[in-house]
């Protein structure tokens, strides 16, 4: 009788053994089956803000924030330069770390004579564009006056500024019919999150736009106003934006059926602010 009381209870605590080993090591494989996924907001970091300042005419003007830190991609017109002011003031801006004019035309250019003036700017960023050009030209003597660092992009660039990253195409040739072909064509990511700013490339940059292998993203500055292009058109069909940003006060028809095929939302931004924000994962609307 103890014989038999013994081998039970022995086979009681081998299948209990079992039972653990089996858990343990389902335990085991699971979470080596997991993937970690980078979650910024683990880190306690600041949400993104992506702000389209609303502008009178069709021009282009983006403030992109992380933290304490300001990124600018064109900057207005002139006649939109003290409402650009107001927003980096409202926003607690201090300091401008790069500001980047994808092309010399004055909706893209005019505000920014008066940022510099009113901000401290660590650097900008410029096209090869050698062409006369007299507002251009009083700019970068302006720039060159309070000792503002001034790249000009013959080849790709790469810059970081805390999360956010930043890779910037120039064009491919030297010498263009159209200063709009001389944009800078800007991927910024922030986490998972990917946005497109393609100044104000026409056919002959659109093209070259096409080549450059980008991926599917989630806001994109549609080129040149949203007016209508067919190379604009297959670059939609490329990256399927969530959202659509037209610095106009609508998109060509041709565009709009592009962005609404793929179920982008549009935003327009003559006369009024978008602002967006960004935790890394996803990108939204305020």
């Amino acid at each position: 009788m103890n014989r038999d009381r013994k081998f039970v209870i022995l086979r009681s605590r081998m299948v209990g053994a079992c039972i653990l080993c089996v858990v343990l090591a389902a335990a085991f494989l699971l979470s080596g089956r997991s993937k970690t996924v980078p979650d910024l907001s683990s880190r306690s970091v600041e949400s993104a803000r992506i702000l389209f300042a609303g502008t009178k005419d069709d021009a282009d003007c983006v403030i992109v924030l992380n933290g304490d830190v300001c990124v600018m991609i064109d900057s207005g017109e002139e006649q939109d330069a003290e409402h650009i002011l107001a927003l980096l003031r409202r926003e607690g801006v201090e300091e401008i770390a790069c500001l980047i004019l994808t092309h010399p035309d004055k909706d893209h250019i005019g505000g920014a004579p008066t940022l510099l003036e009113n901000f401290p700017i660590q650097k900008i960023v410029v096209p090869d564009y050698d062409q006369p050009k007299d507002s251009y030209d009083v700019l970068l003597e302006q720039a060159e006056e309070l000792e503002i660092s001034v790249l000009t992009l013959e080849e790709r660039e790469e810059l970081c500024y805390k999360e956010l990253s930043l890779s910037i195409w120039p064009p491919e040739e030297t010498y263009y019919d159209k200063d709009n072909n001389y944009s800078l064509a800007v991927l910024a990511e922030y986490g998972e999150v990917k946005m497109f700013f393609a100044g104000d490339a026409q056919k002959k940059r659109m093209k070259e736009l096409l080549q450059y292998n980008l991926p599917q993203v989630d806001l994109y500055k549609v080129s040149y106003h949203g007016r209508n292009l067919t190379s604009g058109v297959k670059l939609i069909d490329i990256i399927r934006p969530q959202y659509a940003v037209v610095t106009a006060a609508a998109p060509g028809k041709e565009i709009e059926l592009a962005l609404t095929s793929v179920d982008a939302q549009i935003v327009c931004t003559r006369g009024q602010d978008a602002l967006f924000v960004s935790d890394g994962k996803e990108i939204w609307l305020e």
